[in-house]
């Protein structure tokens, strides 16, 4: 059993729990002489669950932004709120003996933590299977992340692969430095040969019918595909299938991804991240080019133009969040966590 900390209930976005404690009780007016290194520790561990978008500071007046709140971090014995080591940091909020203990008796280095024990973790939070190979078996469903950019030229696309391969998302296979780039259309698949990074850029930024489609290589055998399709001429819809990918895997594609598009949300016009493929991908293409909302079950995020805040009936319990210029729905996904 994962033990929690943090889950406090101002977080009432992640913990429905209204038995949960309040952070105003545990705010303290001076640091542990150890926090810093308390924090490093924190920080060194893994995300589990990523969340975009970011909520305000529930004890200040002073609309301070803690991006990523909402997302899991874990060193395997213990998960907590991301934001919560901002809270640490700024109130020095306290934290539990039982934990401060395990910390320190680790000489503050976060232990090295199995694949399987991030299985059972990922179980343990949202329930056996709840991204794994049984979550997508509905026929034309099937997890993504789906950016939505604006203007995308070959200088900008260059700007993107090298961001995707400084984030551990490789254009070429760690071995074979092979590269897989290919058009398809009604014709089938034609692969590109291409070898290096302007040249992808200048193809995947040129014009063409049907869509392109990359693989980007996290390990020898861990690769996500992307599918480029230009909507319009100023919109281009750049979609990760991360559907076969595995827990923890999953997640470490999705954290990479997040920290890329964090570098290129003034040219994002929305996205779509669907862990489990609840909803068909190309159904909220609607939501970016014609301001509608599609009758879907609601994906695990979705980020829009802030002017468009009105949510569709039946979208279930979601929380809004900033994101620069969008507003980022979440859908709840974290039930009864303990402090």
């Amino acid at each position: 059993m994962i033990r929690r900390v943090g889950f406090y209930g101002e977080f009432s976005s992640r913990n429905p729990d209204a038995s949960a404690p309040s952070i105003r009780d545990d705010v303290r007016f001076h640091a542990l002489f150890d926090e810093a290194q308390i924090l490093e520790y924190m920080s060194s561990c893994r995300e589990i669950y990523t969340t975009v978008g970011a909520d305000l500071d529930v004890i200040s007046d002073d609309e301070e932004f803690v991006a990523g709140a909402g997302s899991l971090i874990t060193d395997g014995t213990w998960v907590w709120p991301l934001e919560l080591q901002y809270y640490i940091r700024r109130y020095h909020v306290e934290l539990p003996e039982d934990f401060l203990a395990a910390v320190r008796a680790a000489n503050y280095t976060p232990p090295k933590v199995s694949s399987a024990r991030y299985v059972e973790i990922v179980d343990d939070l949202f329930g056996p299977s709840a991204f794994g190979e049984g979550a997508n078996r509905e026929e034309g469903r099937g997890g993504f992340f789906s950016w939505y950019l604006s203007d995308l030229t070959s200088h900008s696309w260059g700007r993107l692969l090298g961001a995707l391969e400084s984030a551990g998302l490789n254009t070429r296979h760690l071995l074979t430095e092979d590269v897989f780039l290919a058009r398809t259309g009604k014709g089938g698949s034609d692969s590109l040969p291409v070898r290096d990074l302007p040249g992808m850029a200048e193809v995947l930024a040129g014009p063409g019918d049907g869509e392109f489609e990359l693989h980007l290589w996290l390990a020898l055998d861990t690769y996500t595909i992307v599918r480029v399709r230009r909507l319009d001429d100023t919109t281009t819809a750049v979609v990760y299938d991360i559907a076969h990918l595995q827990e923890p895997e999953r997640e470490e594609v999705v954290a990479a991804l997040v920290r890329v598009l964090d570098e290129f949300r003034d040219d994002c016009q929305g996205f779509v991240l669907d862990r489990t493929g609840r909803s068909s991908r190309d159904a909220w293409d609607s939501l970016v080019l014609e301001r509608a909302w599609p009758s879907e079950p609601f994906p695990d995020s979705v980020a829009v133009d802030a002017d468009l805040d009105a949510l569709p009936s039946g979208s279930g319990a979601v929380t809004r969040t900033e994101y620069g210029h969008l507003a980022v729905f979440n859908r709840n996904r974290v039930d009864g966590a303990q402090a």
